[in-house]
């Protein structure tokens, strides 16, 4: 559908656009000759072509955490310092009772050789993976820097493996040539005393313990992180820069926009390009926020296609360090990985996918065998996903199969994340005529038949099973070398008798000039779109042709979900494409009291009822209630009994979106005051709807005819997972 894409902020740069639509079309967007060291500067860098089209990336978390290897099952075995420091906690016991309590923690760092780490190999597996680059932590939050430091001699030159790790592992990418290189380099580390202002102690007993190898500065910033950072863009010069830590101060604290001017005008001149996340704070440094180059949501993925560049990070089990602690089971099947990464790319994102090795340099067996297993689907389908871009809509929500979109050039690609059956059928507006051809990825390349339905959907007759995982069908027609997208910013839902404004954007996502395109919108009886025709000349390639669009619901109008459609005429194709427009009854949760049965993070309940539904943590969105807790809920009051019809939930975007899932929502008139999911849902009056999959942006809960309630409560049946919620919309009507 049209409005699938997310239009909730503006693109990050007045190019971005552009930008965007250009990846795999030739055309190009000139970036300035300077930078300053300004927001307004520094925001106006293109993503890199090379990043757009490259879509998977390898990330390795590999520091002193590496020895111990271990956290509980679900965190971070990386943080295992941190965690250690939280008295009572798991690893603070776990370490008592493996190592003692005089054991300290920078002992792992002497005992972390490296022994068996071996470059080339490393290069190797990433290219055998498929992947376009890497991101080695230069250094985590633990603060040993891995690679040869004039600023710190907490390094793994001078301390541990005696081994410049990042300079060897980049020289072995730079002789094979294939791989794109990145720095994360965290901005922050737990327990420097120059950047606390206090000295490092043992969890156990207080005493003050050394912070080995560091120096005491007057200033943490300047004369430590800033320099740090310019070692390593000037010393190993670096395609990404990729941050952390951002959360901790103010961008005004890390002072981070002068090295970044510098290392995109070192680009400009030597006539390289380079990314830089958007955790390398000039501004807010949220997960999903739009400086820089890209945003880095973390274990979780964009809801629908994102116009501005992202890419998703998580680890193939749920840590990024090495967990010795995780069985298998914890860890993602090969099948799963690559649906991951296929859903991203039609999103508009790159997977960077996280291993943790030993700290001998081994990488474990099951981490290589998941990324040969991704490598050698991509050598079969790799042109579905290397150098595409995301099409009108990524997947058919709703639809019989599970499909995503890409496009390059004139070829739309549908891949099944399972295999369809005997016939593939996708949404009315796949472009085709006559001579339209579909094949299979990695099959004997013949022709398949296709036909269109009495819904006018695109039916594909499938030949027999041919490979695994996700299979692709190629969709083009000869003398079509070019497809438009298009995109609407039309809001999602409309008031009865009221008028919705926005716009139409159709790009051209080829390689070669677009023809003219007649447009003709329709509605429901009753309604009227304006325009209800226009044309638009040709586009050239990347190029972007916007049309103002109003909408009108007449009053009374049905509350519930209706469509406009706009039919696209470009050349001799046709397709026609809808948006989704609800008509909903009122929100009657908006502002109102909520709770939530414990608060973590300093996210209260209240949150989830202020009409903010960005999903970002950092932004102040989100709820949270402690972690771990045991079937954590929500409530709102909203006042009064009401007939209700529904509640519409909005999961978070930045992390931990996969968190919610297999929940209740309950209505009852009266408080729902039971701890426990069965107490509460079982209780007299309660309604209680079930939500097995992962909450969307929204999901859209219908509660059964003639619900009333005055108490909503959206609760987990999760044992351990914490409740975070961005937006509640309870709907109905408040009536005596």
């Amino acid at each position: 559908m049209i409005g699938s894409i997310i239009p909730a902020r503006p693109l990050k740069k007045a190019m971005a656009l552009a930008a965007a639509a250009v990846l795999a079309m030739g055309a190009a967007v000139a970036p300035p000759d300077h930078y300053e060291p300004t927001v307004e500067s520094l925001n106006s860098h293109p993503t890199p072509r090379w990043f757009e089209d490259a879509k998977f990336g390898v990330f390795i978390h590999w520091g002193a955490y590496s020895v111990p290897a271990w956290g509980p099952r679900g965190s971070y075995a990386e943080w295992y310092w941190n965690y250690l420091n939280s008295s009572g906690s798991a690893t603070n016991r776990h370490h008592r009772d493996t190592y003692g309590t005089g054991f300290d923690y920078d002992r792992f760092v002497d005992q972390w050789k490296a022994e068996k780490f071996d470059p080339a190999d490393w290069v190797k597996l990433f290219n055998d993976a498929g992947a376009k680059y890497f991101v080695l932590t230069s250094k985590h939050h633990e603060g040993v820097s891995l690679w040869d430091s004039r600023v710190s001699g907490r390094d793994t030159v001078e301390l541990g493996p005696k081994r410049d790790l990042s300079g060897e592992l980049f020289a072995a990418a730079h002789r094979d040539g294939k791989l794109k290189t990145g720095f994360y380099y965290s901005l922050y580390e737990w327990y420097n005393p120059s950047y606390t202002g206090r000295p490092a102690r043992n969890p156990y007993t207080g005493a003050e313990i050394p912070y080995t190898g560091a120096p005491q500065v007057a200033d943490y910033v300047g004369d430590y992180m800033l320099p740090q950072m310019r070692e390593l863009i000037d010393g190993y010069d670096p395609d990404i820069i990729w941050c952390d830590g951002q959360w901790e101060k103010p961008a005004s604290y890390w002072k981070t926009a002068g090295v970044i001017a510098d290392y995109y005008n070192k680009a400009l001149r030597s006539g390289k390009e380079v990314a830089v996340a958007n955790r390398c704070k000039i501004e807010s440094g949220n997960l999903d926020s739009t400086e820089l180059d890209f945003q880095t949501p973390e274990y979780t993925v964009k809801a629908d296609i994102d116009a501005n560049k992202w890419e998703a990070s998580r680890g193939i089990a749920h840590s990024y360090g090495y967990n010795q602690n995780e069985p298998e089971s914890d860890y993602l099947t090969s099948d799963q990985l690559v649906d991951s990464l296929v859903d991203i790319v039609s999103k508009n994102g790159n997977l960077l996918l996280d291993i943790g090795p030993r700290a001998d340099g081994t990488i474990p067996s099951l981490m290589r065998e998941r990324l040969l297993d991704i490598g050698d689907w991509l050598k079969v389908n790799g042109e579905a996903i290397y150098g595409t871009t995301y099409w009108n809509h990524a997947e058919e929500k709703g639809g019989g199969d599970d499909v995503r979109y890409t496009v390059k050039d004139g070829a739309l690609y549908a891949t099944a994340l399972a295999w369809p059956g005997e016939e593939l059928t996708l949404g009315a507006d796949v472009p085709a005529d006559h001579s339209t051809r579909v094949t299979l990825l990695g099959s004997d390349g013949a022709p398949l038949a296709w036909h269109r339905d009495g819904q006018g959907r695109f039916v594909v007759k499938t030949p027999q099973e041919q490979g695994r995982h996700a299979y692709v069908f190629k969709i083009t027609t000869p003398g079509v070398n070019t497809l438009l997208r298009a995109s609407t910013d039309l809001p999602d839902e409309i008031a009865e008798g009221r008028t919705v404004t926005g716009t139409l954007t159709l790009t051209n996502t080829g390689a070669t000039q677009a023809p003219v395109t007649e447009l003709a919108a329709s509605a429901p009886s009753g309604w009227t779109v304006t325009p209800a025709a226009t044309r638009v000349d040709p586009l050239a390639p990347g190029e972007s042709a916007t049309i103002p669009l109003t909408v009108t619901a007449p009053a009374g109008a049905e509350a519930g979900r209706h469509e406009v459609a706009f039919a696209l005429r470009t050349g001799r194709m046709a397709t026609t494409v809808r948006h989704p427009l609800t008509v909903n009854l009122p929100n009657l949760s908006l502002g109102r009291p909520a709770t939530q049965k414990s608060t973590g993070y300093d996210a209260p309940a209240g949150r989830a009822v202020d009409g903010n539904t960005d999903g970002a943590f950092f932004g102040g969105s989100v709820t949270h209630t402690a972690e771990p807790e045991r079937q954590a809920w929500w409530q709102v009051d909203l006042g009064e009994s009401a007939a209700l019809s529904g509640v519409d939930i909005w999961n978070r975007t930045d992390c931990c979106g996969d968190r919610l899932k297999d929940f209740w929502v309950l209505a009852s008139d009266q408080p729902i005051t039971a701890d426990g999911l069965e107490e509460a849902r079982s209780a007299p009056g309660v309604t209680a709807v079930h939500v097995a999959a992962q909450a969307g942006r929204p999901s859209r809960i219908a509660l059964p005819e003639g619900t009333r309630g005055r108490y909503v409560r959206v609760q987990l049946a999760s044992t351990n997972n914490p409740l975070s919620l961005a937006e509640v919309q309870v709907r109905g009507r408040i009536s005596n």
